[in-house]
């Protein structure tokens, strides 16, 4: 065992070495003081990455700590907002994410993706909210967390599957006393995106303290904020082909666009036409500061809105002085819409043309020549029907909605505790859990209904029937699974299609999805101190076993499941699930201890097994070490092998739709500035006629391109290796800092290929050609645009990524009180992504956009500067995210670059009296306006998770603890 003076020395290397290894925001790391007696008895801890636990344990790799204090100065309601502050940190879905969101908020460590980032509470996994695996960190109640911890780096040998980036470890409170009551308030300066929150926390000891339980209730309230309500947001901008910017928008019009060979050539210098409310028609106006686009910004969120309820429960009892049981249980239920802009239908349909009372004659003979089918019936010269890609923004149906619910509950129970007198512990546990989610969507579309109302019935001369009044009549009048009768549908001009038309077209969708966890195990822990030591000490070792089964079930409605709706994406029914059988064996080898140049020399060993019923069997390990040279300098280094096994969308998930911003190469804008007879030829072998070739008649609709995305079954596990090499310095006393390099690979990535690459390799590379599996996934129309790209989930990616982190933490008393000054820094050399094994890279580091995504810098940084004097605690905080490029390659109009962004948040807490307190503070200080940007935005012309959107905002919270 330990002597007393090697206890000494450990104690002062876990505080000297605590606050740049596992303590970012907090430097209380839970060690022994070094005022200890050698008689009194020092508590063990570990730390996020391990399950050993030693009294001087300091991470080997950086562990980053966000405490319970950081939660009470930013009066965080959200966890993610806190959490997307860290550097490591690439946003994933928030309160912003209106198109693309979910309704839930997660977490994506490095940008490496949100299903390989592993969630835990308080060590275990928590529940998936998708078929992907992704958790909604909204579940988790946020006036019980004590710290987040966040190892970065593959952690797979510890933790099983998924940890690929790393580990977000969400600690609650499981030993509080009292009661505490909470309320906050938020509001923009604008008054405008309020949030009101509301905790009572209740809990104490009983049985002479051999027992806790603690019981929490939460109430949050989140009001909306559409697009419209801020000018950047208001109106969606395009490029405008010189460096700047023009109102752009949909070619899906309210008063209906056709964009078509036959009826460009006819009006020169249009793109298309555009119908006038009388069925008239005139040139589609596709440029300049006023045109034809339809402004859809307006009534899209910007906030989603949320009405949350929480309960969460704790508790423990010593049943023996050896044994407690332990249990937690936790209830969410979380109401978020989302709201987009009426549907746009973009539907290659035909319609009744020869003596349409909806349209003028000239429109008819213009339509009849340009686009008319071959059928003339009565010899007048106009056909009687027209078939083409029409565009319509179906206002009169109202606006997209979806009303999602989230119901959420696991529970765990379990026993640990310590063999009689020795030093080896035990913990076993039974978890379950289940989300549960309910959406209702308003503002859909039939796509066989509208075909049907398109058409008006006919005499034997090919006449259009008309009743008294001059109104006609459907072709076929039945009600094709709707309530009402067909009703003939005037989509030549804005506001004419009737309110039973509207009716008849309106589906009503719903879905529900279940995903359930169980999972069960047991570890032992403990030294080999009654056996043998090592020079530095006895040898900690781990040992556990885990069983886990995860079953997801989709059940949409029977036009969600079809896909015959425009409005929502169309979404198939998903059903599968997986088992695993695992176990794991860490050890701490103390090799050296209290030597010259050698305060200590330690290594630690980490090795899993998984058998899943899916993927098969899948191995990983970890190698670290660290050497101590003196209290001063450490240096510290690790090797992971990780694995993700795929996911139960990645496997099981049938084709559905995706929407993502992409460019045809053979169309306007997606062609590179100069055309290649090559590239040509490829187009119209694929499907392009010669007359749209390189032309705005099959320009993806709203930069957009419907995509198939589905699952495969015979998918097997990414495999990844992390490498980390860093040192820890103390180069004076109060003063802290270190520096580590990672650098991560993944193989056999499991991923889609992505519809701007698949693009790419159909017409730009080597791997693309007529036959080619690139090019038989683009399916086009008749008239040559894109009717959808078919993208399935493959083992054929790799990805990189390294860096540098840095940490430095200052703390000294200043005059009456104490500052304290934090730095997290994160430089990102490299991520790229290859989607098959000799593509080009794509680089992301420094980049954002069409492939990359949500900006990521090359550098960021998060500063906190605090002083602390007797009641009262003020913070500033700096966050810097740095400048990122365009990923565009050249073939758009321009290439922008988004200018490094600062903010600056200030907040304090004052203490009145033993049992008040009261947190004000002020997000964006300077009220730094958002990035605007054109074709290559998320949403609201910007990337809002990443930039500020709301300006600046006040919030107070006032709490009350007895």
């Amino acid at each position: 065992m330990f002597t007393n003076n090697k206890l000494a020395k450990s104690v002062k290397l876990a505080c000297a070495f605590g606050a740049a290894s596992a303590a970012i925001f907090s430097t209380n790391m839970a060690v022994a003081q070094e005022d200890v007696t050698a008689e009194e008895a020092v508590e063990k801890i570990s730390v996020t990455g391990s399950r050993i636990r030693k009294v001087d344990f300091v991470s080997n790799a950086p562990v980053a700590t966000v405490g319970e204090e950081q939660f009470e100065l930013t009066a965080t309601v959200n966890t993610e907002s806190l959490l997307n502050t860290l550097p490591q940190v690439v946003p994933g879905l928030d309160r912003t994410s209106n198109n693309p969101g979910n309704g839930t908020a997660t977490v994506d460590l490095r940008g490496l993706g949100t299903n390989r980032t592993l969630v835990l509470i308080d060590g275990l996994r928590a529940v998936p909210t998708t078929a992907g695996g992704t958790v909604d960190i909204n579940s988790i109640p946020t006036a019980l967390i004590k710290d987040v911890e966040v190892l970065t780096g593959g952690a797979s040998a510890v933790y099983g599957s998924d940890a690929v980036a790393g580990v977000i470890n969400f600690i609650l409170k499981d030993d509080f006393e009292g009661v505490d009551i909470a309320t906050g308030y938020e509001v923009t300066e604008q008054g405008d995106a309020e949030i009101w929150n509301a905790d009572f926390t209740i809990g104490g000891n009983f049985a002479d303290g051999k027992g806790n339980v603690v019981f929490n209730i939460n109430y949050t309230d989140r009001s909306d904020l559409f697009q419209g309500d801020r000018g950047f947001a208001s109106v969606a901008q395009f490029d405008d082909g010189a460096g700047g910017l023009e109102p752009g928008g949909s070619s899906g019009v309210p008063g209906t666009s056709i964009f078509a060979g036959g009826l460009s050539d006819g009006i020169p210098g249009s793109p298309g036409i555009i119908f006038n409310q009388d069925g008239s028609l005139r040139p589609f106006v596709a440029s300049g500061q006023v045109n034809d686009f339809y402004n859809f910004a307006p009534v899209n969120y910007i906030q989603l809105p949320q009405e949350r309820h929480q309960i969460t429960a704790l508790g423990s009892y010593d049943v023996t002085d050896n044994a407690e049981i332990y249990a937690r249980a936790m209830f969410t239920d979380s109401n978020v819409p989302q709201q987009l802009a009426a549907t746009p239908i973009f539907q290659t349909s035909t319609f009744t043309l020869d003596g349409n009372p909806f349209l003028t004659a000239d429109a008819q003979q213009t339509l009849s020549d340009g686009i008319g089918d071959d059928v003339d019936t009565d010899g007048d010269g106009i056909a009687d029907t027209a078939t083409a890609l029409v565009r319509r923004r179906m206002l009169e149906v109202g606006p997209r909605r979806s009303e999602s619910n989230f119901q959420s509950y696991q529970m765990v129970t379990g026993l640990r505790g310590s063999f009689g007198e020795s030093a080896w512990t035990y913990d076993v546990f039974y978890q379950t859990g289940q989300v549960t989610q309910t959406e209702a969507q308003l503002g859909n579309v039939n796509r066989g209904r509208f075909d049907q109302a398109l058409l008006l019935e006919t005499d034997e001369a090919g006449n259009v029937v008309l009743d008294a009044d001059g109104n006609p009549s459907c072709s076929d009048t039945s009600a094709n699974g709707s309530t009402l009768g067909c009703t003939p549908l005037n989509i030549f001009g804005e506001g004419n299609i009737s309110p039973d038309a509207a009716a008849f077209l309106r589906t009503a969708v719903s879905s529900s999805a279940v995903f359930d966890q169980i999972m069960w195990g047991g570890s032992i822990a403990g030294d080999s101190g009654e056996w043998f030591e090592l020079p530095g000490g006895p040898v900690g070792i781990a040992i556990g076993y885990e069983n886990r089964s995860e079953d997801f079930e989709f059940l949409p409605s029977q036009d969600l499941a079809a896909g015959t709706i425009a409005g929502f994406n169309g979404a198939p029914p998903v059903a599968g699930g997986y088992s695993t059988s695992e176990w794991y064996a860490e050890a701490y080898l103390p090799i050296l201890y209290g030597l010259p140049f050698a305060e200590s020399v330690d290594m630690e060993l980490a090795y899993r097994s998984a058998d899943y019923s899916t993927a098969g069997t899948v191995e990983s390990y970890k190698i670290s070490a660290s050497w101590a040279v003196n209290d001063d300098l450490r240096f510290r280094a690790g090797f992971n092998t990780a694995v993700r096994a795929p996911n139960i969308a990645e496997l099981f998930s049938p084709a559905g739709e995706n929407f993502p911003g992409a460019a045809d190469p053979c169309s306007a804008s997606g062609a590179p500035a100069s055309q290649s007879a090559e590239l040509a030829a490829l187009c119209q072998a694929t499907g392009v006629p010669e007359d749209v070739l390189f032309g705005s008649a099959i320009d993806p609709a709203s930069g957009q391109v419907r995509t198939k995305v589905g699952g495969n079954p015979d998918l097997k596990e990414e495999e990844a290796e992390t490498l980390t090499v860093g040192m820890v310095v103390t180069p004076f006393e109060d003063f802290t800092f270190s520096i580590d390099y990672f650098d991560i690979e993944i193989e056999d990535a499991i991923a889609v290929v992505g519809t701007n690459n698949i693009l790419n390799l159909c017409y730009n590379t080597s791997a693309g050609g007529v036959g080619s599996q690139y090019c038989d996934a683009v399916n086009r129309r008749p008239d040559g645009s894109i009717d959808f790209v078919a993208d399935a989930s493959q083992n054929a990616a790799s990805v990189k990524l390294s860096g540098i982190d840095l940490i430095a933490s200052y703390n000294v008393d200043a005059g009456p009180g104490n500052l304290s000054l934090d730095y997290l820094g994160t430089y990102t050399d490299e991520s790229s992504f290859e989607a098959f094994p000799g593509a080009d890279p794509i680089e992301c580091a420094g980049n954002f956009g069409a492939d990359c995504l949500e900006p990521l810098p090359e550098y960021k940084h998060r500063v906190t500067v605090k002083y602390s004097i007797d009641d009262f605690t003020g913070q500033l905080l700096w966050r810097y995210v740095g400048e990122v490029n365009d990923d565009d390659d050249g073939t758009d109009y321009t290439v922008e670059q988004i200018d490094g962004h600062s903010y600056f948040d200030a907040s304090g807490t004052y203490y009145l009296g033993e049992n008040y307190r009261v947190t004000a503070g002020i997000d964006n200080v300077f009220d730094k306006q958002p990035p605007i940007i054109g074709d290559n935005d998320q949403q609201a012309n910007t990337y809002p998770a990443t930039y500020d959107v709301f300006g600046r905002t006040y919030y107070v919270r006032i709490a009350a603890s007895f």
